[in-house]
């Protein structure tokens, strides 16, 4: 689109006018305005303005500026001319950011790579980046944990690598390669999550993420890059004139899902009777096995009538809060000729839905780079981040507010518990079992606090003594302290004197040097070469200090020096890596590309003998456009790429080390050492993969596609497996393990629509990755990781079957098929276990929208996941306690049960419904459902104002995230309820219930 105005004038004068964005319209700073045929020209200042001399009216004035589309105008009689610039989107992503932060031509690479800019992460926004890249990139499986704001998440690229240890993609923040370790995550028993890394990045500071899939892609990383790479490249100023300021607000609001499905017919009580008395009451704290529903008066746990009616609809509405997010940022650039400089602070704070939990955020981004001479560029980025939490426990019963809130019989209302204790802070107990814990005790005086603060840094020198040739040298460090402290607290039912369950404190520091020679020349008309040489030093070091006591003098003083019972635990792993690494890129004719690595790592973390492994790779581009002059396609690929890489093994993994337990016998301290049995001959792991694939663009990229399909095999992954205790230890290091992941991913999108008033952009990704453990140790056909907390349900890697298998128990039956019955005639478990399907969906994707009417643009995505399973503990734990819907079949008239017994006679049994759904409750391959959804992601509408003097842009956003489900087919609970971010996915077990936002944003830049 072109929109011109002019002012009719007499004779040869100045010509001044804007050039602006035709979309936002924003002014464009730094576009060129050349008289056609000549040198003569002029650029736009930083509100989009320009002035230029012309000769004659028939001059032509090209317009022309990065991603936009050149614009060509007659200047004929007109003073003033007024441009409005489309973006070219044959431009887009030609250049983009590979390994080691080298930029390279998009046509050249011969691996996948993907892009996602900024603007996405900044309206319908997620606390943390790596939640909001969900459905948006194909091969990218992204999944947030139930455990609330500033948790952690889950990011895989095309599948699992190894079987007990790290698969998520090394995160690189402007060159510094950043630790996304969790910091504390929920176990068998109970937890919280404690967050990770990518959560303390501030949205509104990136420019763009760059997604590097394959081997190929990675392969320069070394070790950390075989999950994958995320590059973020954050916002700079430019080298433009004046001053710039941007200002961002958002304000969101958050309701719970509430899935629930349960029965409201039948109350609180036991084998059909309700509570008689505040100890019958107590005696059935959660059990909905009572009398039919009447509106009588009966006693609870609290000693006080109240009406036998259905009252628990709005539990978890009543308990769990409104949460608001409030976040703002402030940012200020400017440049000129010799360098830029940005300074940004944001500020989030959050207040969940759980009640008393919080997070919070500042950040400080500071960007400058400065041409210190013609050929000699300096920059420099810092990011400082501090974030706080109260965060909630999850899982278990004790200390989780999330449990007993879920169960209460339909009779209870939640209000009956609150406050959750009484006036000397005991806690207010509703049930016989202590272990179960009154949720609004858990949330107002239970303790889990989390405080980190982090700086991320790095400093780069650049010389090109030739316009062909360059040198770079780059430190970049990642520092954190973090501090965490669980408390019960005194008054706790199940610990009367409470206890400080950690108190731990980690200071966590990561250098890397690098240097790089780059050589980037075209030897002839028809051959080019590009050479990269390089190294890079890695020294790690980390003191993680764990306190936990009991036995307090005092009430309510939480203090070490005062504890009857005290342990103390110290560890200072260190590590580091060298490396050396190179590139050759040959090219020709500007259509065939083949390109080689080779990188060399030396680990401490490995055997003297065996601390040496190479990862090479190779990958070739073909544009065959270039020779068949198509005019409809703009641009045909096909590419491959081979590439091998691998990883070292963990700290502590090849020595046998001791510690000290913090306690004497007759003044001599007690020691212990590792469960674990290290192995002095470990190896590297290695992971090898294939990908070929292609990219189109038809039409003026109206139209586009891409298609990859890989195979990714891991050799000699380091696991640790179960040993018989008769040994003195439980587990061992070793290299056994063998994994296979093949996918395909498909790509496509386009502009169907492009009118001077209305334009509609869409994209849609589907991959789909076959996850298979090929092999264990000699033996051995499963490897355990995960468990549910009721001991029913369990995570295991078996060989021959996809990755992260759920296993459950099934019916006992015999070979007929019949159930054998126990001794009372209920149905029982069978005594092994069977596969019910994997816990990570196979099949991801996502459609995303944007439709545009003139200043007005309507976003939207759609994202979906298919072929994965989860075993349900709420579900189960509704059986048990007779809120399960399914439990009103048989309801007081007692259940038919008919099969044989253990020798095989045939029996039939009436059994009260309660024993029978209690059996149930076991039996858990009923609890396991089909984890697939489609879910409507996120919804934007935005309207940007136009021509507001000054403020060069003004925006306003209604905005929405984790709307709702178009499909998904668990009962009761969210099929996205996982509560870890480890390789055990596939149990869902009593967190945080997700919700939905709602909120609005406003931006302005001056």
């Amino acid at each position: 689109m072109l929109m011109l105005m002019g002012i009719v004038v007499l004779g040869q004068q100045t010509v001044s006018g804007t050039v602006s964005d035709a979309q936002s319209g924003e002014p464009i700073p730094g576009a060129t305005i050349l008289i056609k045929g000549t040198d003569t020209g002029t650029t736009t200042d930083l509100d989009g303005k320009f002035r230029i001399q012309i000769e004659n009216e028939t001059d032509v004035l090209v317009f022309s500026s990065i991603g936009f589309s050149a614009v060509e105008e007659v200047v004929g009689s007109r003073a003033i001319i007024t441009v409005s610039m489309d973006a070219d989107i044959t431009q887009l992503g030609e250049v983009v950011v590979t390994a080691l932060g080298i930029e390279r031509d998009s046509k050249t690479l011969g691996y996948s790579v993907s892009r996602v800019k900024g603007e996405q992460f900044t309206k319908a926004r997620e606390i943390s980046v790596a939640d909001n890249l969900v459905g948006r990139v194909a091969g990218l499986n992204s999944s947030a944990p139930s455990t609330g704001p500033g948790g952690s998440s889950r990011v895989t690229i095309r599948g699992n690598s190894s079987l007990s240890f790290n698969n998520q993609p090394l995160y690189v923040i402007n060159g510094i390669q950043m630790n996304n370790d969790n910091l504390g995550s929920v176990g068998k028993w109970d937890g919280a999550d404690f967050g990770d890394g990518i959560s303390s990045i501030n949205p509104d500071d990136i420019e763009d993420i760059t997604v590097l899939k394959g081997g190929a892609a990675a392969a320069l990383y070394g070790q950390r890059g075989r999950n994958g790479v995320i590059l973020i490249t954050t916002k700079s100023g430019k080298s433009s004139q004046g001053l710039g300021v941007e200002f961002n607000s958002n304000v969101a609001i958050s309701k719970i899902n509430d899935f629930r499905d349960f029965q409201e017919k039948y109350g609180q009580g036991t084998l059909g009777v309700a509570p008689t008395d505040q100890t019958s009451a107590l005696n059935t704290g959660l059990t909905s096995w009572g009398a039919p529903l009447d509106g009588s008066m009966v006693t609870l746990f609290d000693g006080k009538q109240h009406p036998y009616s259905a009252v628990s609809g709005d539990n978890l509405t009543d308990f769990y809060e409104t949460g608001a997010t409030y976040t703002n940022s402030l940012a200020i650039s400017g440049g000129g000729e010799s360098g830029s400089v940005r300074l940004s602070l944001g500020d989030l704070r959050n207040s969940s839905v759980y009640p008393g939990a919080d997070y919070k955020r500042q950040t400080i981004n500071l960007d400058a780079s400065y041409k210190l001479s013609p050929q000699l560029t300096g920059s420099a980025n810092v990011n400082y981040t501090k974030d706080g939490a109260s965060r909630t426990k999850v899982n278990d019963a004790p200390g989780n507010g999330n449990y007993a809130i879920m169960f209460l019989p339909p009779n209870v209302d939640a209000e009956y518990l609150a406050p959750g204790y009484d006036e000397l802070k005991n806690e207010i107990r509703f049930g016989s079992d202590a272990f179960t814990t009154n949720p609004y005790f858990a949330a107002n005086r239970f303790i889990t606090e989390t405080s980190k603060d982090r700086v991320l840094s790095v400093a780069s020198l650049r010389y090109a003594p030739l316009e062909w040739l360059y040198v770079q040298a780059r430190i970049a460090n990642d520092f954190y302290a973090f501090n965490a402290t669980q408390i019960t607290p005194t008054g706790t039912a199940y610990r009367p004197t409470g206890g400080l369950d950690l108190q731990r404190t980690v200071n966590y520091n990561e250098t890397n040097a690098d240097f790089l020679v780059g050589i980037n020349k075209d030897v002839s008309r028809d051959f080019s070469i590009g050479v990269t040489l390089g190294g890079n030093l890695l020294k790690m070091q980390q003191k993680t200090v764990e306190v936990n006591a009991s036995g307090f003098a005092f009430p309510f003083l939480y203090n070490p020096g005062t504890a009857t019972t005290k342990n103390a635990n110290v560890t200072e792993p260190q590590k580091e890596v060298h490396s050396l690494y190179g590139s050759v890129e040959l090219g020709f004719r500007d259509m065939l590309f083949l390109n080689i690595t080779d990188r060399n790592d030396w680990s401490s973390t490995l055997p003297s003998g065996n601390n040496s492994y190479n990862y090479p790779s190779v990958n070739l581009s073909y544009v065959f456009s270039e020779s068949l002059n198509v005019p409809w396609m703009n641009m045909g690929k096909i590419r491959a790429g081979y590439a091998r890489v691998g990883g070292d093994a963990p700290v502590f993994a090849t020595s046998l080390y001791y510690g000290t337990l913090g306690n004497a016998i007759n003044g001599v301290p007690l020691g212990n050492v590792d469960n674990n049995v290290p192995n002095p001959q470990i190896e590297p792991l290695q992971v090898t993969e294939l990908e070929v694939g292609g990219e189109m663009e038809f039409l003026q990229k109206r139209l586009f596609v891409d298609l990859a399909w890989y195979k990714k095999q891991t050799l000699n992954d380091i696991v640790n497996v179960g040993i018989s205790r008769g040994s003195g230890y439980q587990t061992a290091v070793v290299n056994i393990a063998e994994i296979e992941n093949t996918g395909v991913e498909f790509l496509l999108g386009g502009v169907p629509v492009k009118t001077p008033a209305l334009t509609w952009t869409t994209t849609f990704n589907i991959s789909n990755n076959k996850n298979t453990v090929i092999g264990l140790a000699e033996g051995q056909d499963k490897l355990t990781v995960g468990e549910s907390r009721n001991g029913r349900a369990f995570i295991e890697h078996v060989v021959g079957k996809p990755f992260a298998q759920v296993m459950a128990y099934d019916y006992m039956r015999d070979d007929a098929g019949n159930l054998i019955l126990g001794a009372t005639g209920l149905p029982q478990a069978a005594s092994e276990l069977t596969s019910q399907g994997t816990g990570v969906h196979p099949v991801t994707g996502g459609w995303s929208n944007d439709v545009k009417f003139k200043n007005l643009t309507l976003s939207f995505l759609i994202d979906f996941k298919y072929g994965g399973v989860i075993y349900s503990g709420t579900n189960a734990i509704a059986y048990g306690n007779g809120l399960h819907k399914a439990t009103l079949e048989g309801r007081g008239d007692g259940i038919t049960v008919s099969g044989v017994d253990a020798e095989g006679n045939a029996m039939t049994s009436t059994v009260t419904d309660q024993n029978y759904y209690g059996a149930l409750a076991g039996i858990s391959k009923l609890q396991v459902y089909d984890a697939d959804f489609i879910k409507f992601r996120s919804l934007s509408l935005t309207y940007n104002f136009p021509n507001l003097g000054n403020i060069k842009g003004l925006s306003i956003s209604l905005v929405g995230r984790n709307l709702f489900y178009i499909k998904k087919s668990t009962p009761n609970i969210d099929p996205e309820s996982n509560y870890t971010n480890g390789n055990a996915q596939g149990i869902e077990y009593l967190g945080l219930p997700t919700s939905r936002t709602y909120g609005i944003n406003l931006g302005i830049k001056f």
